[in-house]
């Protein structure tokens, strides 16, 4: 399998658009469930894969996937990308068919025109993924089929048995059970026995002690204790303190680095920002990245702002190997 092939599995995953630089675009549409009225089948909720070859300009998705795989800077993970379209267009233009594992195949027919058949969908339909298409019978099927029983020989269906009940039998039980129900849920009450009465004393009751009088305390009233409200002092922030926490909750938002220059040390970038224009970049700066140096020509909150600057900054022919880098602040 080519080594392309996993990038494209992997992005489609989380994107709706993958692009192949120089050869075309894959895009996932969504396609609602349906039921179809002919055989009574419905489809659950998926998504199916086309292929649009008038896409071909880089939008960064794989050339990123290349660099995180094999730590590699963006030029030379273009330059990978780059010879894995050249061996697909090779195998192509031999007549031979190029397999993409569950994307689907490519061909390419005596005309010269590409082909893509699309292949399973199940593993990309993250949302419907288990639900499979099912057939629902009709009530006029499961009557033919016997439900209930067709008419047969004399009346009853064939290949079954019939057990004769008289319907007197059949009542007459079931009123006992329902006497006996009744009987055993209405119980007899039963009164409350005297123990005095049935047993024996060898003490005549005249000569037992006389009852103690009651001794009656009279009961504290309660005293109302009144508990007083504790009043509690919230310490005010400073101002360093605000700025502080401001900060911490700025900390993990992400931001976007219009890469144009990757050097091994500070000096060579700062002789590397000493011979850009700075009429063309105006926040051009340095960052360390993994123990590079990088140069970028601007940094933006949103990922739509940075794309748009990256385009404007590749016009140029000496940025054309410009790139994306995201980072926190």
């Amino acid at each position: 399998m080519l080594r392309i092939v996993s990038h494209i599995e992997r992005l489609l995953l989380v994107h709706d658009c993958v692009i192949v630089p120089q050869f075309g675009g894959f895009v996932l549409q969504s396609v609602p469930a349906s039921y179809r009225r002919g055989d009574h089948l419905f489809n659950p909720m998926h998504k199916e894969i086309m292929f649009n070859s008038t896409l071909q300009h880089n939008d960064g998705l794989l050339s990123e996937s290349y660099m995180k795989m094999y730590g590699v800077n963006y030029r030379k993970a273009y330059q990978m990308l780059e010879e894995d379209v050249e061996e697909i267009k090779s195998v192509l233009q031999k007549r031979m068919a190029v397999s993409l594992g569950a994307i689907g195949s490519f061909h390419m027919e005596k005309e010269g025109q590409i082909v893509f058949q699309a292949g399973d969908t199940e593993v990309i339909s993250v949302d419907s993924y288990g639900l499979q298409p099912f057939h629902f019978k009709t009530l006029q099927s499961l009557q033919q089929e016997g439900y209930p029983l067709l008419a047969g020989e004399n009346g009853r269906k064939k290949d079954a048995y019939y057990i004769p009940v008289n319907r007197v039998l059949l009542r007459g039980i079931a009123s006992v059970a329902a006497a006996i129900t009744l009987f055993l849920v209405v119980s007899t009450p039963v009164k409350e026995l005297n123990v005095a009465t049935y047993t024996a004393s060898f003490i005549p009751v005249e000569m037992t002690a006389k009852p103690v009088p009651k001794i009656i305390v009279p009961e504290k009233v309660p005293t109302e204790t009144r508990v007083m409200p504790k009043t509690v002092k919230i310490a005010k922030k400073s101002p360093a303190a605000l700025r502080q926490d401001k900060k911490e909750q700025v900390k993990d938002m992400p931001v976007y680095h219009v890469i144009i220059g990757s050097v091994q040390s500070d000096k060579q970038a700062n002789e590397f920002i000493s011979k850009v224009n700075r009429t063309q970049f105006k926040q051009v700066d340095k960052l360390l990245v993994h123990g590079r140096m990088r140069v970028s020509a601007g940094v933006f909150d949103t990922r739509e702002q940075a794309v748009a600057y990256l385009s404007k900054v590749r016009t140029r022919t000496k940025y054309y190997d410009a790139w994306l880098y995201t980072a926190h602040k």
